[in-house]
């Protein structure tokens, strides 16, 4: 019953980086179709896409958490 434990850990920490293997994907594109249809100045679009590209998952979430907004200006 000792060696059961380890095992099943394993397997749930296999399946745990599976699911953030195509969850990281999915959320970049999506976030780079809505920073894409955001009307953002160039450079802001720029270092987003940056982010999101360059930070796996977290640069994505952070776009999705901060929504950026253009200039009221």
């Amino acid at each position: 019953m000792m060696m059961r434990a380890p095992n099943l850990l394993f397997a749930l920490v296999n399946l745990f980086m599976f699911g953030l293997v195509l969850l990281w994907p999915i959320l970049s594109v999506v976030a780079l179709v809505g920073l894409r249809q955001r009307p953002l100045a160039s450079i802001a679009k720029a270092l987003w896409a940056a982010l999101v590209v360059g930070v796996p998952i977290l640069g994505a979430v952070a776009y999705w958490i901060v929504d950026p907004q253009p200039d009221a200006a």
